[in-house]
């Protein structure tokens, strides 16, 4: 086969969705990505090539994927050319209905993201208490804390913290669809610019216990607890609320005011109260 006439491209935003945000663009000023996304077939082998406004970000890309090295959980690097980012395209099923099944093989997926070099560093002064204070100011500046739950919450960081945050990389963005199970049955993260590295371990549990997997919460815990993942659960709390702080400013300034809600933070502006039922 001549590989200089097997080259064929397409891209896979649909184009309704493309619609959409160009028509957002032009009559709005919500904040948005602009990366565009291509299969691209050669001969029999297929990519996906990511196409981004700044090289800077490919750059990071690459450095993360080359940095993480070849993993059956994450597509594997190919090459970065200025802008854009080329990575193996990766064939399966995106997972269907979640179930507790579905979270094991997330706490296995997390496990393998942790296990991945971590670090150690101490938590007091650390940017990552640091990041949380600010975002909580924030938050209470643009109206959307009350200085009565801005204070109480800030007053109860300290008790939330460990002596220690394990740092390393994360996937920050777990929703299901950024996700393909292989035919080897193995879970795999599809989405490139999702893994980051230097990041508070448990960030990525954060957002998919947020946004969908709270209901299973005990399930993943369990999971997650025999994998040799870096022990993040002791202060699990402080990594929840330092995403929701973190989720909650970018959802604002985005002008996505479903993903805004004050109430979330209710359970963090005051202790918890002892659990009253009987025994």
């Amino acid at each position: 086969m001549d590989y200089r006439r097997s080259f064929r491209q397409y891209r896979l935003t649909a184009l309704s969705r493309r619609l959409r945000y160009l028509l957002s663009r032009l009559v709005g000023s919500r904040l948005q990505k602009s990366q565009k996304v291509y299969v691209v077939e050669i001969n029999d082998s297929r990519f996906k090539r990511v196409v981004l406004r700044d090289s800077h970000l490919a750059a990071n890309i690459e450095a993360a994927l080359e940095q993480f090295g070849p993993s059956p959980r994450i597509p594997g690097f190919v090459i970065r050319y200025e802008h854009e980012v080329w990575v193996d395209f990766v064939t399966g099923e995106i997972p269907g209905e979640v179930s507790d099944d579905l979270v094991r093989e997330l706490a296995a997926f997390y496990a393998h993201i942790y296990a991945r070099a971590p670090r150690a560093v101490p938590a007091e002064g650390s940017v990552w208490v640091g990041r949380l204070r600010r975002d909580l100011r924030f938050l209470e500046r643009v109206g959307v804390l009350s200085a009565t739950a801005h204070a109480e919450i800030g007053n109860r960081i300290a008790g939330l913290m460990s002596s220690t945050f394990w740092i390393g990389f994360d996937y920050n963005d777990p929703v299901v669809k950024n996700f393909i199970r292989t035919p080897e049955g193995v879970l795999c993260g599809i989405d490139v610019e999702s893994l980051v590295p230097d990041q508070l371990i448990g960030l990525g549990v954060a957002k998919a216990l947020l946004r969908w997997m709270d209901p299973y919460r005990a399930v993943f815990l369990e999971a997650i607890k025999s994998t040799d993942a870096p022990e993040f659960v002791s202060y699990l709390e402080f990594i929840e609320l330092s995403f929701l702080a973190a989720y909650t400013k970018l959802m604002f300034v985005e002008r996505k005011w479903a993903n805004v809600d004050p109430a979330r933070f209710d359970r963090y502006a005051r202790p918890h109260e002892p659990n009253s039922s009987g025994g």
